[in-house]
């Protein structure tokens, strides 16, 4: 178990989360969708810089973040998260590049920005992964 706040867990679920809300969404035009996900993007991308400024250290070269959660209990599954220095470089530039290609869909952009926020979230998870069972299910999503 952790003894801070799951910054990692967070950065994981909001997006899918927030993804799986556009469905309830009233249809009222694209630019609704669009807005909703670059708000959803750019507030990822604030969390993810406040915890990578705030909270790591760059000068340990080992794990930071880590998290870990018993997750399936049949099976001995756990949920564990860890940020190295190497990961932390592609999670930026995937928060980066996800919120700019948030702007240019006009065609069926509920469905595209439900798929962008859940790729969004398995990028992250596939980055922060620390445990096989779990990048596999980050790598399928």
């Amino acid at each position: 178990m952790t003894s801070y706040f799951p910054w990692l867990t967070i950065l994981i679920v909001l997006p899918i989360f927030a993804g799986f809300s556009i469905v309830f969404f009233p249809h009222r035009g694209n630019k609704v969708y669009r807005w909703y996900t670059l708000c959803i993007c750019i507030l990822e991308l604030f969390i993810m810089t406040y915890v990578f400024c705030y909270h790591f250290q760059l000068d340990d070269p080992l794990t930071q973040l880590k998290e870990d959660y018993k997750w399936i209990n049949l099976f001995n599954f756990h949920w564990r998260l860890g940020i190295d220095g190497l990961s932390i470089g592609p999670i930026l530039l995937t928060g980066f590049i996800t919120t700019l290609a948030a702007w240019p869909v006009t065609r069926n952009s509920q469905f595209f920005y439900f798929l962008m926020l859940a790729m969004y979230s398995g990028q992250i998870g596939l980055f922060s992964s620390r445990d096989l069972l779990l990048f596999f299910i980050m790598w399928e999503l």
